[in-house]
């Protein structure tokens, strides 16, 4: 299945892993600013090849989720910015705009060099 986005993890911000915490990941492109970098998982943009939807996949490094929720800016701001929050949590209604969720854990393992997609 080709992706319809693919990135690597550039960097980890000071407050990323926190984050993941509360069941939460933020990712930003590496256009990120410097003051939201510090909560996100950084990576190499990459365009945007499709609509993500609840029919699929997210992979974290080893990690694959199902896909529940996809709030309404989550592919603008993913095409524009690579910039969006995801949560593990399998709610089936997006929390916000910016939020996608998946069922599945939290990874605890993420690191520089992961691949981040959307299939």
């Amino acid at each position: 299945m080709t992706p319809l986005y693919q990135a690597t993890i550039k960097q980890i911000g000071d407050c990323a892993l926190e984050a993941l915490e509360d069941n939460m990941m933020i990712i930003f492109g590496d256009m990120a600013p410097a003051d939201a970098a510090e909560y996100c998982f950084v990576h190499g943009h990459d365009e945007l090849k499709g609509e993500i939807t609840t029919a699929g996949l997210l992979k974290l490094g080893q990690h694959e989720y199902r896909i529940t929720a996809v709030g309404e800016v989550v592919n603008k701001n993913l095409g524009e910015l690579g910039h969006i929050t995801i949560r593990f949590d399998a709610l089936t209604e997006a929390e916000y705009p910016g939020c996608l969720h998946v069922d599945g854990p939290t990874p605890t393992d993420l690191t520089l060099g992961d691949t981040i997609s959307f299939c």
